[in-house]
């Protein structure tokens, strides 16, 4: 099925997707999984489930980062949430700068399909989808696990959420 996610197109197998979190459990804390999907409003419960995703699942995580003082920013700690989940599916489209850095010699060089289009970014909006009170990014999982997702036609989409907050 197609999606446009803003700036993505992407092609999700969501039944492949489903079976994927029927068949794996990438949670390491649910407590974590869960305070994030307590906080979830309609329209983010609507778009996992759209896509195949079970958030219970996925990979979430939750860090406090020291500040340290460096002359122009003052100590303190900030608190970060990552919420990285997989789909089976590939791009369709995808935003410029993605295209330069996947393009890279050291990622996955000229293999990149033709076919794949390029997205221009306006300067002036946070290159993101605008799911609520989250944004979130789609990428190849190969900065996931460079082993495992090596080929670009890998058949898999990692989808990013990254929220911070001062404490």
């Amino acid at each position: 099925m197609i999606f446009d996610f803003y700036l993505w197109t992407l092609d999700i197998d969501v039944d492949a997707t489903k079976k994927l979190y029927i068949q794996n459990n990438f949670a390491e804390d649910r407590m974590v999984n869960e305070r994030f999907v307590n906080a979830f409003t309609k329209e983010q419960k609507a778009f996992f489930d759209s896509v195949g995703v079970d958030p219970m699942r996925v990979r979430a995580e939750e860090k406090v980062h020291d500040i340290p003082e460096d002359g122009e920013v003052q100590t303190g700690k900030v608190y970060v949430r990552t919420f990285d989940f997989l789909m089976c599916g590939k791009f369709m489209a995808l935003p410029d700068f993605y295209r330069e850095l996947y393009s890279d010699e050291e990622v996955f060089g000229d293999t990149l399909p033709e076919a794949l289009e390029t997205t221009q970014t306006d300067e002036d909006k946070m290159p993101i989808y605008d799911l609520g009170e989250f944004g979130v990014i789609f990428k190849h999982p190969y900065f996931r696990d460079p082993q495992k997702f090596s080929e670009w036609e890998c058949g898999y989409i990692l989808g990013s959420i990254l929220t911070m907050k001062d404490l």
